[in-house]
Parts: structure tokens; C-alpha cells; sequence
């Protein structure tokens, strides 16, 4: 329902250039519709005021009508509320019309002297009554006209009275009323007058959404090219990208494919000149260079391959990619660095290294190790990721970029509209859930693990024959790879975390892949050849049967850890040798380390407990 329901069962005859709602429209002949429902709403506020039972209905009335937002995109609700609350509660719109309201409409038109709420009025009657009078969509359109296409009018929505009036014309079969506006449009896009330049890209989509130039696609492809080149001129390269672009679409359904390919062409040099033009402009601009960089490729191989060799494209893309790869790594240096400071500290490391300290074994300390920082809870994280993005929702319309140690774009989350795209929310959930966690890794790493680990490596011996024995007793170790896991746990002992996760990270891979097969799961796949490959561990862990043999949370874990780009990602590190010194030395392998202890220790304490059952 709307906020008011200007509905009434007044109609008699009454001389309106003495009502207050009569006065207002007077008063105000060159205010726009947005503006002029404000003042009948003032009006409609003012106590002091004493208004009769027909100005604050019609007061009511008119408000409402000059509220309804015009979206012409639309043929059948071409109107639409401007404003919708979460609760459902939303402003006015055409169907909220009673028939007594369309009387007093129809009634008081004759009155209404501003050119834009008589073309609103006009327009509604059209839309609303039963039977449809032809006349009311024409004045309707006559209004909707401008005698002439004013630039710094034109973004008053001149361009939707435009795209109503001629979809009105259109729907009448009114072919003159139809060629009005085409005439307007097209003389406002030929024009060059620095002024319409301004309007041009607007002008253009209008005219291409309409078709207007249906039966001449050539001389729109020309005027779009001849544009292209002067904004090219002028150094407005985004505004070249679009002519060009545009261009190319029009030249292709004239069946010009080389004109075609060759603003392909001019599109792409314009997003490669816009790039280098980002990174010689100073700092700020330098550090959305690489995106910039990123769309000249595309652009480039856009181009069909008949056409390459002729534009030297190859020697285009390789020369791009060099600029991208020094586009990224300048981007890291402008990047700064945020240290948050930590408050008691010195507490938590102590309950740390309490933890575990004099426990009467090995293995009772360890146990405790493997406890010591909480497996991170898949709901929880996500409600609490939901609700941040509920309350800090700026954060959630931009998208995210992630660039690698060497400059390397490796991960891109979407930006969160008001579209309501469930997929683009999924993934930016995502994203801010395995950002939340690697922003606690560190956190849980020197104030948890480290700690707890010199207290069980001073208070206890620690030898390889304890670790293969322990390795050798669970049962998510493969028989045939104990001594390389083995080892690696025994590396870590050691703190040479940095050799360890090469280790750690596909054996990690083995024990995962050998649960799921134990749960009857396929694991590879069968290439064209006939051959089959192990699938690797980003895609066992996307697998369905995942989420029932390791659990929501572990699999959130390894993902964070091991494959997701927003993340550390190490088992891609490590598999193609990308790992760096600063990324083998950071907290992510050590806790990477500390997953597998975990692993092995808890499937121990699992096989101890079904032993006391069976007994």
C-alpha cells in the first residue's frame, strides 16, 4: 500500500483558480515534477492553514501523481513508486488510482497550466481509465516534447519524456508525433556544439535503443565513428571506448565486417591510451592502472583471428601484459600497510602457554595443542559476515580485487548492487568470510601457537619414532605415504615451517582425497584421450560428498588455507612454485601445519573412543 490513498468521492463542479492546489501549480510553472510534489506537500503540512475538503484532497492527489517515478523501459508499468520500504510500505503508484480520483483528474486538467504535471496527468488518464481515450496519450506526448532539445536540461529526465513520448506515439501508430521526436534526437546527435558533446553518449543510447536509424545503419555507424575519434582527440578515451563500441555493433548489422573489426580495434587502442594515460597521472590514479590494463587485453582479443596478423594483435597483447605485470607491482608499493594494536596480549599468551603446560605426557600435551585454537564455526562465521554486511553495507558496493606478491591480479569478489543477484552475494559472503579468517590466523598463530609450542618442546622430549608411531596409528594416514607426512609434522616441530608446508600441502590433498574415495566418491576425471587425472584438491573440496565426510567447518578451513585466492591459497603456491620467501616465512604455513597435527591427533582420539565403546 502507499503511504497515502488519495482517494475521494468529490466531484462537483467548483472554480478552481481560487483553490490553494490551483495557486501552487501557478506559482510554481518552471519547477520540476520532483520538486512541485514537495510543495503540495508543504501545503498539506502548513496548520495555519485552513484548506477545504477538495484542496487537501486534490493537494493529496496531485502530490502522489507528480511522485510516480517515470521508467519508460517498461511498456506495461511505465510509472513506478519512488520509494519501497523494507516492510513493504511504498509511495504511490498508478494502480493505487480509485475512479473517483481519475474524475477528479479528468475534471481538473483543463486547469493544470505546468506544461510537465499536465503531460504526468494526461499520461495517467491514458494508463488508468476504462476505455482509454486516444486524445489523452496525445496530449500526453505533446508535452512530453520540448520544442527544442536544451543540453543543461537534458539530464531532467528530457531524455525518459522522450523514450515515453515516442513509445506513446508508437502505440497510437501516430507517425508524425514519431517523427517529432526522431527529428529532435537526430539533430541533437549530429550537432557539434561543445555543448550537446556533453549529452552525446546519453543521445546515442537513446537513439539506439529506439532504432531509429533501423533502415540507415551506415550513417549512424559513421556519426558514432567521426564522434569516437574527436573524444579520442580530446584525450576522453572512456568516452571513445563507448562510440567505438557502439560503432563496431552498427557497422555489424550494416554487414561492414572490416569497418567493424577496425573500431574493434580503435575501441581497444582508446582502453590501452586510457591505461597508460591512469598510470602517468600520478599515484592515486596509478592504482586502478592494472584493472585498466586488464580490459585493453579483452578488448584486443575481441578482434577475430583473420584479423590479428593484420593489426599486429600478438605483438599488442604480449607488449600489454608486460605493462600489466608493472602496473601490479606498482600497485603494491602504493598500497599501505594497516597494524591494528592488540590489547592484553601478554594475557592471552599466557593462557596460551598454560594450556598445555605440565601435562603428565606427550600425548596428553598434544592433545591439548590440537584444541588449543577452536575449529572456526561455518554458521557462526557466515551469519556474522551477513549481518557485517547488513550493517556496513558501503563496504558491499565495491568489488574486491586481490593482487599476488608479484603484482598478479589472483582473485576478484563482485560488487553487491541493489539488484538482489544471488550469486554476486554468495560469492562476496564468501570472500568476507575467508578474509575475516586470515585476518585471526596470524592472530591465533603468535598468540596460540607458538607460545604453546615452546612450552611442549621445554617441557617434553619430542622424537621422529614418536611422530611415525602416531602416524602410523591413524587412520586417515595412507600407508604408503606415512614417512612424507611424518615428516612433515616433523619439520614443524622443528620450526622449519617453510620446507614443512611443501610437504604439508599435498599431503593435506592425499589424506582428503583417500577419505572421500573411502566414502565411495570419484575423484578423477576421464580427459578426451580417454586418460584419467586426479582431480586436485579445489575441486575435491567443492565436491558434494565433502560437505559429509570432513564437515562444513574443517572444509571452510581448508579451503581458506589451502585453495581460495582470498586466501592463503597455499596449495597452489606450493604445487606451481609461486610460494615466495615472505609467504614460505608468514603465519599461513604454520597454521597450515597446525590443520594437519590436528588432523592426525583428534583421528587418534576418535579411534581411542570407539575402542572404550567396543569394550
Amino acid at each position: 500500500m502507499p503511504f497515502n490513498e488519495p482517494s475521494s468521492e468529490i466531484s462537483e463542479d467548483i472554480d478552481n483558480t481560487e483553490t490553494t492546489w490551483f495557486k501552487v501549480i501557478r506559482e510554481n510553472a518552471n519547477t520540476d515534477l520532483h520538486r512541485l510534489s514537495g510543495k503540495f506537500n508543504q501545503k498539506l503540512s502548513d496548520d495555519e492553514l485552513e484548506l477545504s475538503k477538495i484542496d487537501k484532497t486534490m493537494l493529496t492527489l496531485l502530490k502522489d501523481v507528480s511522485s510516480i517515478m517515470l521508467c519508460p523501459s517498461s511498456t506495461n508499468e511505465p510509472f513506478q513508486p519512488v520509494l519501497v520500504m523494507a516492510d513493504g510500505r511504498r509511495s504511490a503508484m498508478p494502480c493505487d488510482l480509485t475512479a473517483n480520483d481519475l474524475e477528479l483528474l479528468s475534471t481538473a486538467i483543463i486547469d493544470i497550466s505546468h506544461i510537465e504535471l499536465k503531460a504526468r496527468v494526461n499520461d495517467l488518464l491514458w494508463l488508468c481509465s476504462k476505455p482509454r481515450n486516444p486524445d489523452h496519450a496525445r496530449n500526453a506526448i505533446d508535452g512530453y516534447i520540448p520544442s527544442s532539445i536544451n543540453p543543461k536540461k537534458w539530464y531532467e529526465e528530457v531524455d525518459k519524456k522522450l523514450e515515453r513520448a515516442y513509445k506513446l506515439a508508437c502505440s497510437l501508430k501516430d507517425e508524425q508525433r514519431k517523427l517529432n521526436v526522431e527529428n529532435l534526437l537526430k539533430d541533437a546527435f549530429h550537432c557539434d556544439n561543445n555543448e550537446f558533446r556533453d549529452i552525446a553518449i546519453s543521445v546515442a543510447e537513446l537513439i539506439d535503443k529506439l532504432n531509429l536509424f533501423k533502415y540507415d545503419f551506415f550513417t549512424f555507424a559513421a556519426r558514432l565513428e567521426q564522434l569516437g575519434e574527436q573524444f579520442f582527440t580530446n584525450k576522453d578515451y572512456l568516452s571513445a571506448i563507448y562510440f567505438f563500441a557502439l560503432s563496431a555493433k552498427k557497422y555489424t548489422q550494416d554487414r561492414d565486417e572490416e569497418k567493424a573489426v577496425f573500431m574493434l580495434l580503435r575501441a581497444a587502442e582508446s582502453y590501452e591510451s586510457n591505461a597508460e594515460k591512469q598510470f602517468n597521472s600520478g599515484k592515486g590514479a596509478r592504482l586502478i592502472s592494472s584493472s585498466t590494463y586488464e580490459e585493453a587485453i579483452h578488448a584486443y582479443r575481441r578482434i577475430p583471428a583473420k584479423f590479428r596478423e593484420q593489426y599486429s594483435i600478438d605483438s599488442k597483447l604480449s607488449a600489454l601484459r608486460h605493462k600489466l605485470n608493472e602496473a601490479g607491482k606498482n600497485t603494491l608499493e602504493h598500497m599501505g600497510v594497516v597494524k591494528t594494536p592488540i590489547d592484553n596480549a601478554d594475557e592471552l599468551i599466557a593462557y596460551s602457554e598454560q594450556y598445555v603446560a605440565g601435562k603428565s605426557s606427550l600425548f596428553e600435551a598434544l592433545v591439548h595443542f590440537s584444541g588449543l585454537v577452536g575449529l572456526s564455526k561455518y554458521e557462526e562465521l557466515k551469519e556474522n559476515e551477513k549481518e557485517s554486511m547488513s550493517k556496513y553495507f558501503i563496504g558491499s558496493l565495491f568489488g574486491v580485487t586481490q593482487y599476488s606478491g608479484d603484482g598478479r591480479v589472483v582473485a576478484k569478489s563482485p560488487a553487491i548492487g541493489f539488484d538482489n543477484d544471488e550469486k554476486n552475494y554468495n560469492q562476496a559472503l564468501e570472500t568476507k568470510m575467508i578474509q575475516s579468517f586470515n585476518q585471526c590466523l596470524g592472530f591465533n598463530v603468535n598468540m596460540c601457537i607458538y607460545p604453546a609450542l615452546d612450552i611442549i618442546l621445554n617441557e617434553h622430549h619430542l622424537s621422529h619414532d614418536f611422530i611415525f608411531q602416531m602416524c602410523n596409528s591413524s587412520p586417515i594416514v595412507p600407508k604408503e605415504n606415512i614417512n612424507l607426512i611424518c615428516h612433515a609434522m616433523w619439520l614443524g616441530f622443528e620450526y622449519d615451517f617453510d620446507t614443512a608446508i611443501h610437504l604439508v600441502a599435498p599431503q593435506v590433498e592425499k589424506i582428503v582425497r583417500m577419505q572421500l574415495k573411502q566414502h565411495n566418491a570419484h575423484t578423477t576425471n576421464i580427459d578426451k584421450n580417454g586418460i584419467e587425472h586426479e582431480n586436485g584438491l579445489s575441486t575435491l573440496l567443492d565436491m558434494d560428498e565433502a560437505h559429509a565426510v570432513l564437515g562444513e567447518d574443517l572444509l571452510f578451513e581448508l579451503r581458506a588455507v589451502f585453495t581460495s585466492s582470498h586466501g592463503a591459497n597455499l596449495r597452489n603456491e606450493v604445487a606451481h612454485g609461486i610460494l615466495t620467501d615472505g609467504g614460505a616465512f608468514s603465519s599461513a604455513p604454520v597454521y597450515g601445519w597446525w590443520i594437519l597435527v590436528r588432523m592426525i591427533i583428534h583421528s587418534l582420539i576418535k579411534v581411542a573412543r570407539e575402542n572404550e565403546l567396543s569394550e
